[in-house]
């Protein structure tokens, strides 16, 4: 058998020697049969959770070390990835949690548990009712967020600054500028309700629902926001984010879909006066537009193919095609002269303003042995890139602290907001909406509309486009204003019974008032002589 096995080893190196142009040796015809076998891929799967209560966290990304193959967790933590074979090196990575590296090997199935980075792990954490807990001894998962990355780049809505700071929570907006910010915590735990955690400022909690949106006149669909979009992030000192079920268990059925804290800046013992001003601005322009067709106008028109069978379509662009449009120069009889229809694809860049946010922001804060106290005042003006949109915030707070005796504290804390917008952009049917009114028609220099009114006509008859609406009618003509007032705040008394027990008395306030107008002008399409709405919430 030695002579005929050594034969064959022979024969085929010689083969391969041949077909590949390499010796025939027998040393070099092993090494070629190498090169024939082939590594069978594996399927892997598994769940990714939290070290801290071993729940599910979606999101996390799953990476074939050295390789651009990868996977992501889904709601329930779980993923499946397909990997080249026992030699691959798994990396699980999320933001806030340790990275961790799985070989393979014989496995198909791979759980792990991440943890927390140390250096979270270690602070001191604001938790239910105002208490402060060493955060490696809580027995669920806890993020935070300081005051510096609160107000690292101003925004409208203070949930905006916290959008990817924290893991597993999931922050987007509703729809533009000043709309409804949703937070969701470790994904969607119902489809009957929003979804949104309990938010608690200094003890005080409010409800942040996604449903303060109202509809005045026929499409005309408004998104206020929500209430806490009206906190000041200049006076925020942390933010604490509760996940775990047992870390609401102390707000009861409220806190089912999480905890947010907010905490705000107070004043510090034995510091002289002091005062602060910050201000910081915001320019934005859009990079990225929807794309659209550019090659037909809107309309019908009745043509035949060369089989004889008929279709339905606009003129194409930009090839000489002749129509009559908005802006055709008139002939003798009054009638409009037909003109080549172009396709203008800056028509929504140029449509759009270069959108401003604008915070500033005045506080005197110092104390005694005794005594601390803090008074801030803030405005925010931001004007959006949709023409004539804005939203205009006030914020006055008040925060002070006194030691009656040595184991009884008072302390006070109370905050006014006052928003307001002379226009908030519809999200409802698109007639309503200007972004989409500009992209119905792709062969309109829109500029020319801004006069908004035909001549001899003003405030009775609006310029239209063939698709409808003028968009700047929309924008400037219809016009939905409010005016919010809100106060909140409590007044709370500290005794100090033992070194493990203290008891607390506290009154809480959360209280708003909120106007509504909607002026609708003549000629507007689904409301062709146009209406005017007024509420008070």
């Amino acid at each position: 058998m030695i002579p005929l096995l050594s034969l064959g080893l022979l024969y085929i190196g010689d083969v391969l020697g041949n077909v590949k142009g390499l010796p025939s040796d027998s040393e070099k015809a092993i090494p070629e049969l190498n090169v024939m076998e082939e590594t069978l891929a594996i399927n892997i799967s598994g769940r990714v959770t939290s070290g801290s209560d071993e729940e599910g966290i979606p999101g996390v990304t799953v990476l074939e070390k050295g390789t651009n193959n990868g996977s992501v967790t889904d709601i329930d933590g779980e993923y499946s990835i397909e990997v080249a074979g026992p030699t691959s090196v798994l990396v699980f990575s999320y933001v806030g949690y340790e990275t961790q590296e799985v070989s393979v090997g014989n496995q198909t199935n791979i759980n792990i548990s991440l943890q927390e980075t140390m250096s979270a792990m270690n602070e001191v954490v604001v938790t239910a009712l105002g208490i402060e807990r060493d955060q490696r001894s809580l027995g669920y998962d806890v993020s935070t967020v300081d005051a510096e990355d609160v107000t690292q780049v101003s925004q409208e809505n203070v949930l905006s600054s916290l959008a990817g700071r924290m893991a597993g929570v999931t922050i987007n907006q509703t729809s533009g500028p000043g709309s409804s910010m949703s937070m969701v915590i470790r994904g969607a735990s119902s489809l009957t309700s929003d979804n949104q955690p309990l938010f608690v400022v200094d003890g005080v909690p409010m409800s942040n629902s996604l449903n303060n949106v109202s509809q005045n006149g026929d499409g005309n669909q408004v998104d206020y926001g929500n209430a806490i979009s009206d906190i000041n992030p200049d006076d925020i000192a942390s933010v604490s984010v509760l996940k775990g079920p047992s870390a609401a268990a102390l707000y009861g059925t409220r806190a089912g879909n999480g905890v947010v804290i907010i905490t705000t800046k107070s004043g510090k013992k034995g510091k002289d006066m002091g005062v602060s001003f910050s201000t910081s601005n915001v320019f934005e322009r859009p990079t990225r537009l929807l794309d659209f067709h550019y090659k037909f106008a809107n309309g019908q028109r009745e043509g035949v193919f060369n089989d004889g069978s008929a279709y339905w379509g606009g003129p194409q662009l930009d090839v000489g095609n002749l129509a009559p449009q908005w802006d055709s120069p008139l002939d003798e009889n009054g009638n409009r002269i037909p003109t080549e229809l172009r396709s203008y694809p800056n028509a929504m860049r140029d449509f759009m303003q270069t959108g401003i946010t604008s915070n500033n922001n005045l506080a005197v804060s110092g104390g005694s042995d005794k005594a601390t106290y803090r008074v801030s005042y803030a405005n925010m003006l931001h004007q959006g890139m949709i023409p004539n949109s804005d939203l205009i915030r006030h914020n006055i707070s008040a925060s002070v602290s006194y030691d009656i005796l040595e184991n009884l504290k008072l302390n006070t804390n109370f905050n006014y907001s006052n928003s307001s917008s002379n226009d908030r952009p519809s999200t409802g049917d698109r007639r309503a909406n200007p972004l989409e009114a500009v992209y119905d028609a792709s062969y309109i220099d829109y500029e020319g509309m801004k006069g908004i009114w035909i001549p001899g006509q003003e405030g009775i008859q609006q310029v239209r486009t063939p698709a409808g609406d003028n968009p700047y009618f929309i924008a400037y003509g219809m016009q939905n204003a409010f005016r919010r007032d809100r106060i909140y705040g409590n007044v709370s008394l500290d005794y100090k019974i033992s070194e493990d027990f203290n008891f607390t008395a506290r009154y809480s306030l959360d209280r708003s008032d909120e106007n509504r107008e909607t002026k609708i002008p003549f000629s507007y399409s689904r409301m062709a002589r146009g209406g005017y709405y007024n509420s008070d919430l």
